[in-house]
């Protein structure tokens, strides 16, 4: 079978999966990665995490971004261009509004030039190796590769349910893998 069909499968099976998900079952599980997440000295040591707003039964961000916050992280979620070619980072600030697509977006400050040390990468999907099946827009594939040729080293985490692994799928020259992808189960360190 074609990569694209096995990661066109994938992608429904795993969607499906999580939005199958209890509101007691996504919190819970949501609490354990959070934990994990909140607790590798990676992300003890970050100034600067770009993070996103959970839509769909994601794992819960919210909480993560607020305790990022008060723990005095700068905190980033990315806004869709106008144009919907490409993601913006935007400083959070506590107020947010409907986006495209329907999620929130922060109503702050653009942060254009400044350093990230972690992107928190949503996705339907991952492997072992770090690929990962996104939404197929490659908003964070054109993000990284962009802050790559300014010479960005940034590190990228993925949190994900534990049934959200699955080693089906290759990636895709185009794609740009994550570092670490931290689920309820393991953390994965994949080229960290």
């Amino acid at each position: 079978m074609e990569n694209r069909t096995i990661k066109n499968l994938v992608r429904k099976e795993i969607r499906e999966k999580r939005e199958n998900l209890t509101q007691d079952e996504k919190e819970k599980l949501s609490s354990a990665i959070r934990e994990k997440f909140l607790n590798i000295s990676e992300v003890k040591n970050a100034e600067v995490v770009m993070s996103y707003m959970d839509f769909k039964n994601e794992v819960e961000t919210r909480n993560i971004n607020e305790i990022l916050v008060k723990n005095g992280k700068k905190v980033l979620v990315p806004r869709v261009s106008e144009d919907k070619e490409k993601i913006i980072p935007v400083e959070v600030t506590g107020e947010y509004r409907k986006g495209n697509f329907g999620i929130e977006e922060a109503e702050g400050n653009d942060f254009l030039n400044g350093k990230i040390d972690i992107v928190i990468v949503p996705g339907i999907a991952f492997n072992e190796k770090g690929g990962r099946i996104g939404f197929g827009k490659g908003y964070y594939d054109k993000f990284f590769s962009e802050r790559e040729k300014n010479g960005d080293k940034i590190l990228k985490i993925s949190l994900a349910y534990d049934f959200q692994i699955d080693n089906r799928f290759k990636e895709e020259e185009h794609d740009k893998n994550v570092d670490i992808i931290i689920t309820e189960k393991r953390i994965i360190k994949v080229s960290y």
